[in-house]
């Protein structure tokens, strides 16, 4: 079923596609990926390491590396964000478009002290006078929970610690109050008690603001706590899609349903062992002419080997592409 914009819609994706160029030929890392997003609505991406959920979040940004190459839709705000110019995409950038990258260190300037950054964006893009904007820093660095904010604003990079400096993308991120959020796994590098704060502060700008937030994580339990609806990507594409607590509850893909086995549960304190997916995780390269999970799944038939499974509907909103869907008994 071709996905359509909805009128509620914040972003509109239609059949992102990102192409590779290497010494051996060209690498597919994201296959035709579609989805919308609404205003205030957080949508989580889930899967193994190169699955492709940071290159969906790059290209949106057009932080493609230079061997990359992008095609398909991304409506924003009326415009197609795969087909801006640089110019005009760094005047999205940090106003209506904010990210948190994975790593900080090498997203923050060493040479400029920490409130100066915050505060730049909203000299630059909101027009605030400095004064005001220096404090507008110190108030979200204290809301994600840096100690002494107002003095650690004077400090640099390399005298916050990896988590601290995550706080740091954070707050410069939630600072613009963006119309959309995208989040490259942001809470990786910060103890539970931290974590648990910083993603009461994503849910509350989602809320208040009306941000619409992408987050994409390995970790399925911030997806529980966090997200409205989750995808459910490998190897570039997308095996399903819906609803957090219908994907949570019944998954209906082989993948999806053995991922969400192998997660740790405080219900499974006498289970003796964690489920395992056999196989090496698939992380690109040239497209298999059928499901990108039939080497590894326990319960593939011939058709998975042969054809690539649509998405199937299974009700509103939840669909997954997988042959067995409707099969036959």
């Amino acid at each position: 079923m071709p996905l359509t914009p909805m009128s509620d819609s914040l972003l509109y994706l239609r059949d992102l596609t990102v192409d590779f160029r290497l010494p051996g030929g060209m690498m597919r890392a994201v296959d035709r990926v579609s989805f919308n997003v609404a205003p205030g609505e957080i949508l989580g991406i889930v899967g193994e390491s190169g699955s492709g959920k940071s290159q969906i979040l790059f290209s949106l940004m057009g932080l493609l590396a230079g061997n990359g190459r992008v095609s398909g839709q991304a409506l924003f705000q009326g415009q197609d964000l795969l087909s801006l110019s640089s110019t005009a995409l760094d005047r999205m950038r940090g106003v209506s478009l904010s990210m948190i990258f994975q790593d900080p260190m090498t997203s923050l300037n060493p040479y400029m002290r920490i409130g100066a950054q915050l505060a730049e964006g909203l000299v630059v893009h909101k027009g605030m006078g400095r004064a005001e904007a220096a404090r507008a820093a110190i108030a979200m660095l204290d809301r994600v929970r840096i100690p002494d904010a107002a003095r650690r604003a004077r400090q640099y990079p390399h005298q916050f610690s990896g988590g601290m400096r995550q706080r740091v993308m954070i707050a410069m991120a939630l600072l613009v109050r963006p119309a959309l959020l995208l989040a490259d796994e942001p809470t990786t590098a910060l103890d539970v008690t931290i974590q648990a704060q910083v993603l009461d502060l994503i849910a509350e700008l989602a809320r208040e603001a009306g941000t619409a937030v992408i987050l994409v994580t390995h970790d399925l339990g911030v997806v529980a706590r966090l997200c409205d609806r989750m995808i459910v990507l490998y190897g570039g594409r997308v095996m399903e899609q819906g609803p957090c607590e219908t994907v949570f509850a019944a998954p209906a893909h082989p993948y999806a349903s053995a991922l969400l086995a192998a997660t740790p549960r405080l219900t499974d304190a006498l289970t003796p062992r964690l489920g395992t997916i056999p196989g090496t995780p698939r992380s690109g390269g040239t497209m298999l002419p059928g499901c990108p999970f039939a080497p590894r799944c326990t319960v593939k038939i011939a058709a998975c080997e042969t054809e690539q499974p649509p998405l199937h509907p299974l009700a509103p909103g939840h669909d997954a592409a997988c042959h067995l869907i409707g099969a036959a008994p």
